[in-house]
């Protein structure tokens, strides 16, 4: 689900010694005090001197994993995006942190970091740009499923030196996911409601995406995956016909700033062509907060919530 959101996020913030080990060393274990070294996701070494104390995170994945391993003392800055409520979960805790960047080098080298946390959909080059401006720069690997954004949260609480509550934040996620697995696990196969993504680019969320794991934990069907559909594929009006969703979740952030969402959700509502849809005959077009359903932090746990109580509201 996440790749086109990324890359439209990824546009956002651009434009305004190796190993293939991923073994760490932890504080302590080195010659120097407190010192520790890691491989991250690319296979480049790590090496810090101690536990950071000025880290940057330059995504709002980053940025909400990072709220939630350390405290903001600890924060040189983050996104520019954790002030904005749309896809933010953490504008409130975002306030305590007055630096906030931009993808470029412009924006990051001058808050004078001891480790920036960078996702792997950044390109190389620029990665590269501030390494050798002396920077520490740990990239991490993009999850596509809830199991690997729990492996994300406990590698970036290694890096910043927070194992312990890395594993916390982890099993308050399992914790979650467990409570709203109990209240649909036992809806039959046949009983589950088939559900479609269309975002304002009308893309599908389709196979390998985490909206699949999102709906895959919710016990609903993914209707774009389900019909071997991509995660980045456009949705023409001829599948959406032919998937016949029971529920058409739409978007609520509107990235760009210039698109009326109630006439977007009237004009599906409306179309002509698709008038014989389940989704649109019930008016079964339900806004979900982006901020939940795109993230690949912690509070994924809570599209999931949102999309099973949407689809099954009485066990909620």
């Amino acid at each position: 689900m996440h790749t086109i959101i990324l890359a439209v996020v990824g546009l956002l913030l651009l434009t305004s010694g190796c190993t293939g080990s991923n073994n760490i060393k932890p504080p302590g274990t080195d010659s120097g005090s407190g010192s520790y070294e890691l491989a991250d996701s690319t296979g480049y070494v790590v090496r810090l001197p101690q536990k950071p104390q000025r880290i940057v995170s330059l995504s709002i994945s980053g940025d909400e994993i990072l709220m939630a391993l350390v405290t903001p003392r600890r924060i040189a800055a983050l996104t520019y995006l954790a002030d904005d409520g749309g896809i933010s979960n953490i504008v409130e805790q975002a306030k305590a942190i007055p630096g906030k960047v931009r993808g470029n080098a412009e924006s990051v080298i001058p808050t004078q970091p001891d480790l920036v946390l960078m996702p792997d959909w950044y390109p190389a080059e620029f990665t590269q740009t501030l390494r050798e401006a002396g920077l520490t720069v740990y990239v991490y690997k993009t999850p596509d499923t809830i199991e690997e954004v729990k492996q994300s949260v406990r590698q970036i609480a290694r890096v910043v030196g927070e194992e312990e509550t890395g594993e916390q934040v982890a099993a308050d996620m399992d914790r979650q996911l467990t409570q709203i697995s109990d209240r649909v696990k036992h809806i039959a196969a046949a009983e589950q409601k088939v559900v479609i993504y269309y975002s304002l680019m009308g893309g599908t969320n389709g196979k390998g995406s985490t909206f699949e794991d999102i709906c895959r934990q919710a016990g609903v069907i993914n209707g774009a995956a389900a019909a071997g559909l991509g995660r980045g594929t456009l949705l023409s009006k001829e599948q959406l016909v032919a998937i016949n969703p029971d529920i058409i979740i739409l978007p609520v952030w509107d990235y760009t700033g210039t698109t009326d969402m109630k006439k977007f959700a009237d004009d599906i509502q409306n179309d002509p062509a698709l008038q014989s849809v389940k989704a649109i005959q019930a008016r079964q077009l339900i806004p979900v907060p982006d901020r939940h359903f795109n993230s690949t932090s912690q509070y994924i746990v809570q599209a999931v919530q949102d999309i099973a109580q949407v689809a099954y509201p009485q066990y909620f």
